[in-house]
């Protein structure tokens, strides 16, 4: 169907046409008229066309746009799909300016950056958290935050988790800082204030590692008077020998949750910024090979299956408590006779440290939680076995120090994989 234009456009050729051959049959200048009926036609296309062109530009002088013909209609759709886009762009600029003044009430600081890291805005926060002032926009935001840690974290492109450092603007204080990527490469810095949190969490590691500690020499003392009863020959053995031995094995496990809660201690108080080292794994699971041997009574099928000169940057005694851990595990759930396999390779971009058991299995509803604190699936047999509940917490803090991840599969009755894979170290 034809447009009122382009209806108007016909109108005006065909009448002009009837007129021009009235003139010309009347006259007899056949040539001449449609030669300047042509001429005509294209003048006033040309004329419409600059009248278009100028009104497209939005020049003063041309306030009116072509009134009339083809060129009519041509405005009239571009002038109302210009009023459309104005529209779309006020709502735009409303859900902008809605956003921001949004952003000005979070009590974290905001920061939105380009693709270069160039700040474009932020919140009212920044100022007072992060020292961020009006005319640091379009300066480079590691020329307001100068603190190696953020800079090579900016750097390291890997933002799934946040960094934790001390404030360089406020002292005494300690912020998270987290990178989120969004909207065709730009990025939002959100950074919080956790000094509080923190210091929560500093009081209750010092209240583990310091309890912990006063713990160790009584319960040495009571170890050392019971050794003495056990091994004493006498009379007391037929009334106390039984419960002197539940009272060694008891004081063995409390031992050992005291050794494992200082260990967790220890790893969660570490600076973040302590030096990674070359770590020769494959020489570090051949002593643990032996160690296994010796804590499974040679009651299991161990196989070590690991490519030498793999090593990798990290905390050597951290990492040999993962593999101590896992392997001790695999021990301690796996009946007598159970095979044991132990691997270290690289698949892809991960170098895999992996372990797996023919024991008890685990049902997939307790999976989730098998790295919390003092969490056991079945806590008679851990009491049996001597486990603490602290292992897996344990593992979990050291691999999130590496950058790694762990991965649990298992079916019950039939085994379980460890499996903990540590990203490539990019030179």
């Amino acid at each position: 169907m034809l447009s009122n234009g382009v209806k108007r456009e016909l109108t005006w050729v065909v009448t002009s046409t009837w007129l021009l051959l009235f003139f010309a049959w009347l006259t007899g200048f056949w040539v001449e008229t449609f030669a300047f009926f042509i001429l005509i036609y294209i003048a006033r296309n040309l004329w419409s066309m600059h009248k278009f062109e100028k009104w497209m530009e939005g020049r003063k002088q041309s306030s009116y746009p072509p009134a009339s013909g083809f060129w009519s209609e041509l405005t009239y759709l571009v002038s109302k799909k210009q009023r459309a886009l104005e529209k779309h762009a006020d709502l735009n600029l409303y859900k902008s300016e809605q956003f921001k003044a949004a952003s000005m009430l979070i009590p974290d600081a905001i920061v939105s950056l380009d693709q270069r890291n160039v700040i474009e805005w932020f919140n009212t926060v920044s100022k007072s958290l992060l020292g961020v002032r009006r005319q640091d926009v379009g300066s480079k935001i590691e020329s307001v935050i100068r603190q190696p840690e953020f800079v090579q974290y900016l750097k390291s492109q890997k933002f799934h988790k946040p960094l934790t450092v001390n404030s360089n603007y406020r002292q005494s204080r300690t912020v998270e800082m987290q990178v989120i990527p969004y909207f065709e490469n730009h990025k939002l810095l959100v950074v919080r204030d956790i000094t509080e949190l923190y210091q929560l969490a500093q009081i209750r590691r010092d209240f583990i590692a310091n309890a912990s500690h006063e713990l160790r020499t009584p319960l040495t003392v009571l170890r050392g008077y019971l050794e003495v009863m056990i091994d004493t020959p006498g009379e007391h053995h037929k009334a106390w020998g039984l419960p002197l031995e539940h009272m060694e094995t008891q004081s063995l496990r409390m031992q050992a949750i005291i050794e494992d809660l200082l260990t967790l201690s220890t790893i969660e108080a570490e600076s973040i910024t302590a030096v990674k080292e070359v770590v020769d794994v494959p020489l570090m699971l051949h002593q643990l090979e032996i160690d296994a041997k010796q804590l499974g009574n040679e009651n299991h099928q161990f196989t070590f299956e690991v490519e030498e000169a793999l090593t990798i940057k990290g905390y050597a005694e951290p990492l040999k408590s993962v593999f101590m851990n896992l392997v001790s595990n695999a021990v301690r759930y796996s009946p007598d006779g159970g095979e044991i396999d132990v691997r270290w390779f690289k698949e892809n971009a991960n170098i895999v440290f992996e372990v797996q058991d023919s024991g008890l299995g685990i049902s997939q509803e307790h999976i989730p939680r098998l790295t919390e604190r003092f969490y056991r699936v079945d806590k008679d047999r851990s009491r049996v076995t001597g486990g603490t509940g602290l292992g897996l917490a344990i593992v979990k803090h050291v691999l999130e120090r590496h950058n790694a991840r762990l991965y649990i599969d298992s079916v019950l009755g039939k085994g379980s994989v460890f499996r903990c894979e540590f990203p490539v170290a990019k030179s």
